[in-house]
C-alpha cells in the first residue's frame, strides 16, 4: 500500500488518549553577564511563552493528521488548568473527558534557555494525592467516552501523582471490559512498566529501556534481552525501541524477531520536545486503521524523525507527512 493511501485510511480515526496534563513553558533570553547574587547567569528576557505539553502535543498531532482525539485528563482549578482547557477548546475538540478539580495544581515545565542553550529547567507535579473518589470519577469518564474508537493511548509521562499501580492496573481492566478488542498503546513511566499487562504495543526510548534494566552495552543481543523481558515481564504484543538517531527496534510476540529501522535522519536535529509525542500519535492512527506493526512503526518513525528538523513546536497535516516520507523513500 502506498504512503498516501495508509494516511487516508486514518482519516476521521477516534483516538482516545489518557494521561497527565501539562504546559510547556519556554523563557528565551540573553545571557550577558553574571548575576551579581550568585554564580549564575543573569538573563535578559527577550520571550515568554506557553502552550500545551504532555498529552497537549499528542492531542495536536492526532487533530492535525486528521484523526479525532477523545481526551480523558485531571486538570486543576488554577492558571495553568484554565489554559490547557482553553487551548482544547480553541482545538474544537471534546472536553467532557477533562476533570477539573480544586485540590491538585496542574503540572507544568519550564525551560529557560540562552543564547540557544538550555540554561535551567523547572518542573512542577499535580502536587497533590488523588482520593479515591476522584479516581473513580476518572475511571467512570473513561468508561463514557464513544465507544467507536480506533484505538487507545497511555501516556504516561512520570509527573507524579495520577499514574499509581493501582490506577494502572484498574485502568488496563476498565479498557477491556469497556472497549473489547480496541488496540491499547502505552508510553509508560519506566519505574513501572510491568504494569501495563496484555497491551498491544509498549513504547520506551531505547537507552531509557537499556538503563531501566541495568543494562550497559547496546548491540542486538542487549537490545533483544531487554526487548524480551518487557515483553514477557508484560504479556504485551510489541515492544518499541526508538532512537531516530541511530537504530530503533520492534520486537512481535507472534514473530519473535527483533526488526531494525535504521534512522533516517540526515538533517541537523532542531528539537526533540515533539519526538515522543509524534510517534504516538501516528502509531495510535495506524493502529486504528488496522495498518501491520510492521508498517505502523516505520511510519510512525519517519514522523517522528520529520518533527525532529522541523521547528519547535511545528504540527503538519497528512500532506506534509506523506510529501516528507515519499522524499526519503526517493532518496
Amino acid at each position: 500500500m502506498e504512503i498516501a493511501d495508509i494516511v487516508k485510511t486514518w482519516n476521521g480515526k477516534r483516538i482516545l488518549i489518557i494521561g497527565e496534563a501539562l504546559i510547556d513553558n519556554y523563557i528565551k533570553g540573553l545571557a550577558d553577564k553574571i548575576s551579581p547574587d550568585a554564580p549564575v547567569p543573569n538573563i535578559k528576557i527577550e520571550e515568554n511563552f506557553s502552550y500545551l505539553g504532555g498529552i497537549g502535543l499528542v492531542i495536536k498531532y492526532i487533530k492535525s493528521l486528521g484523526g479525532i482525539p477523545e481526551v480523558c485528563t485531571i486538570i486543576g482549578n488554577d492558571y495553568e488548568g484554565d489554559f490547557f482547557f482553553k487551548k482544547i477548546k480553541e482545538l474544537n475538540i471534546d472536553s467532557s473527558g477533562i476533570i477539573i478539580d480544586d485540590k491538585i495544581a496542574t503540572p507544568q515545565i519550564t525551560r529557560i534557555k540562552a543564547m540557544n542553550q538550555h540554561v535551567l529547567r523547572l518542573e512542577t507535579d499535580y502536587s497533590s494525592d488523588f482520593s479515591e473518589s476522584l479516581i473513580k470519577k476518572f475511571l467512570n469518564v473513561i468508561k463514557s467516552r464513544p465507544k467507536e474508537l480506533g484505538a487507545i493511548l497511555i501516556l504516561d509521562y512520570g509527573i507524579g501523582g495520577l499514574f499509581e499501580d493501582s490506577l494502572i492496573q484498574n485502568l488496563i481492566n476498565v479498557l477491556k471490559e469497556t472497549y473489547v478488542n480496541i488496540p491499547i498503546l502505552a508510553r509508560p513511566n519506566l519505574s513501572n512498566y510491568y504494569i501495563y499487562e496484555d497491551v498491544d504495543l509498549i513504547k520506551m526510548t531505547l537507552q531509557k529501556a537499556l538503563g531501566t534494566l541495568s543494562i550497559d552495552c547496546c548491540n542486538e543481543t542487549s537490545i533483544s534481552i531487554v526487548a524480551k523481558k518487557i515483553l514477557s515481564t508484560t504479556k504485551c504484543k510489541n515492544v518499541l525501541l526508538n532512537d531516530i538517531e541511530s537504530i530503533s527496534y520492534l520486537y512481535n510476540k507472534d514473530s519473535e524477531r527483533l526488526e531494525k529501522f535504521d534512522s533516517i535522519l540526515n538533517q541537523p536535529v532542531r528539537s526533540y520536545v515533539a519526538v515522543g509525542s509524534c510517534l504516538m500519535a501516528i502509531l495510535g492512527l495506524a493502529f486504528a486503521s488496522k495498518i501491520p506493526y510492521l508498517e505502523a512503526a516505520r511510519l510512525a518513525l519517519y514522523g517522528a524523525t520529520f518533527s525532529a528538523v522541523l521547528p519547535p513546536v511545528e504540527f503538519y497535516n497528512s500532506e506534509k507527512l506523506i510529501k516528507y516520507v515519499t522524499s526519503q523513500f526517493n532518496e
